[in-house]
């Protein structure tokens, strides 16, 4: 199955605790427009093993609820946020904010969806 994934740097998703819950429920709005096929990969590089486990611990229902990965691998996605010249493989990137990668995502997902006539 092909994943219409998207990774953004889970560093720049928890730095501020508004923002956190405005990109998770961006993130949720994303998994129900694409549908399973959607997958979400938080990477991190300086982040301890509790930052990632009271992020999954404050977040929990919603991770549950999205097909989530945390990772400090960068791996391959199909859509990257990159806010930090990571050097990994991706169908499409965008650089900079993370909202503002989420609404590129969705443009792109939207225009495909049209594309295809669903």
């Amino acid at each position: 199955m092909k994943y219409y994934s998207i990774r953004m740097n889970l560093e720049d998703v928890i730095k501020d605790t508004d923002t956190e819950q405005t990109i998770l429920e961006n993130i949720r709005r994303c998994s129900k427009i694409v549908g399973k096929t959607f997958k979400v990969v938080f990477w991190h590089v300086n982040l301890t093993e509790q930052n990632c486990k009271d992020f999954v611990k404050r977040n929990e229902h919603l991770l549950f609820e999205v097909n989530t990965k945390i990772t400090k691998r960068f791996g391959s996605a199909w859509f990257v946020i990159d806010s930090k010249n990571e050097k990994s493989q991706a169908r499409y990137r965008y650089d900079g904010d993370i909202l503002q990668g989420i609404s590129q995502y969705l443009k792109i997902i939207n225009h495909m969806k049209k594309r295809d006539g669903e």
